[in-house]
C-alpha cells in the first residue's frame, strides 16, 4: 500500500464514520496503516530519508482535510512528552525501528494540575498498532526512542488535531497541564514517497 492508498482509506473511513461501530473504524484504520508500514517499499524510504534536527513531523495529507496522517522521525534517545490527542480516535505503528510508548491514567483533577499514574508499556514496530481512544485515560501518553538509530512512526487521527495539551511533572509529583498547538516540518518535495501527490 503505497501512501496515496492509505490516505484515501482514512478518508473514505473518515465519511462513513457514523455509520460504523468504533471497532470497525479502528480495523479499518488498523489493517491500512499495517499494510503501509509492513512494505518495504515504504520502509526503504523512511531508512533513506534524512531528517533536520533530531525530530521531524510531516503531516502527508492535505492541511484542508478533517483527518490527520503523520510521519514523525525520532532521532536516538528522542522521545515526547506526556501528552493527549484532543480526544480523537487513532493508530499508530512504527515504518523503521522501534519506538517505546507508555501510557497515562488520569486519577484527579487539581485545576490546571493533575495526577497521573503510569499504565501500559508497549513497544510500537513495523506491524504492530496502538490504538488511541478518547477515554483512554484522555489519551495520554509518551513516545521515546531508545535505540541507537533513527525510528519513524506513522500516525493516524481520525479528526485532525490542531491542539493539545502536554503534561509536565512539578515538585508536588503533580502534573501541570499547558495547551499547545500542533505544527509540522516543512515537506521537502523532493524527497516525498511515490505517489504522494496530495501533501
Amino acid at each position: 500500500m503505497d501512501v496515496t492508498a492509505l490516505i484515501d482509506t482514512v478518508s473514505r473511513t473518515k465519511s462513513q464514520a457514523c455509520e460504523l461501530t468504533r471497532q470497525q473504524v479502528l480495523n479499518r484504520l488498523s489493517d491500512a496503516l499495517t499494510e503501509f508500514t509492513a512494505s518495504a517499499h515504504n520502509q526503504r524510504f523512511a531508512a533513506q530519508y534524512r531528517p533536520s534536527g533530531n525530530y521531524t513531523r510531516l503531516l502527508l495529507n492535505s492541511p484542508q482535510d478533517t483527518y490527520q496522517v503523520v510521519l514523525v522521525f525520532w532521532g536516538p534517545g528522542q522521545g515526547s512528552p506526556i501528552h493527549d490527542h484532543d480526544n480523537t480516535i487513532g493508530v499508530v505503528s512504527a515504518l523503521t525501528g522501534t519506538t517505546k510508548e507508555i501510557k497515562y491514567l488520569v486519577t484527579r483533577h487539581e485545576g490546571e494540575r493533575v495526577k497521573l499514574i503510569e499504565g501500559s508499556e508497549f513497544t510500537i514496530a513495523p506491524g504492530r498498532i496502538t490504538p488511541i481512544l478518547p477515554e483512554d485515560g484522555k489519551q495520554l501518553h509518551l513516545m521515546v526512542n531508545e535505540g541507537a538509530h533513527w525510528s519513524a512512526t506513522v500516525h493516524v487521527y481520525l479528526n485532525a488535531i490542531h491542539r493539545y495539551r502536554h503534561y509536565t511533572p512539578t515538585p508536588s509529583g503533580a502534573f501541570r497541564t499547558a495547551q499547545t498547538h500542533l505544527w509540522f516540518d516543512e515537506w521537502d518535495v523532493g524527497r516525498q514517497m511515490p505517489k504522494c501527490a496530495r501533501t
